[in-house]
């Protein structure tokens, strides 16, 4: 069964099989709190303290793993942050981010992952969403479309075209 969880003890294994895997294909951009810190430690101390970060400079986020409860496998995580008010993310960066491991890929993870991010992004107060994509990541704007992303404009981010959504949450 897929769940998304916070990160914890529990997932030492699964994440470092994950990064593992996801390190021998690309370089992780999103979600970007995804594989911060040197080891498993100082990333769960980064994710643990972030939704209630205080500093003004930063946005407070809460970051879930996509979970299979039945293996213990992470096939991915997703990024909520709590607010838009920051120059890159009002444009570019969006309510959310997400990102599915590489091998995953092309099986639906990431819709049902920012479908059961919808709730969650209620829980903190949220009624509408941001989710933006590259135009050329065709899976992930059918992901948001999917879960109900209605198509705004285009723009640019880092050079390349990208998409703009905004979903209800109802």
């Amino acid at each position: 069964m897929l769940i998304l969880e916070f990160p914890n003890e529990k997932h030492r294994t699964a994440y470092e099989d994950m990064g593992h895997a996801w390190r021998n294909v690309e370089t992780p951009t999103s979600p970007g709190k995804l594989f911060a810190g040197k080891d498993f430690d100082e990333f769960l101390s980064i994710v643990q303290r972030e939704p209630a970060e205080s500093d003004p400079a930063k946005v407070p986020a809460h970051l879930f793993f996509l979970a299979d409860t039945e293996c213990s496998k992470l096939f991915g995580a997703i990024q909520i942050r709590h607010h838009i008010n920051h120059p890159n993310l009002i444009e570019t960066g969006g309510h959310i981010g997400y990102g599915i491991c590489p091998s995953e890929r092309r099986k639906a993870y990431a819709t049902r992952m920012l479908a059961l991010a919808l709730p969650e992004a209620k829980k903190i107060g949220l009624s509408r969403l941001l989710v933006t994509s590259k135009d050329a990541n065709v899976g992930s704007w059918k992901a948001i479309e999917s879960n109900g992303g209605v198509f705004e404009r285009t723009t640019f981010d880092e050079g390349q075209l990208a998409r703009r959504y905004w979903i209800e949450i109802a």
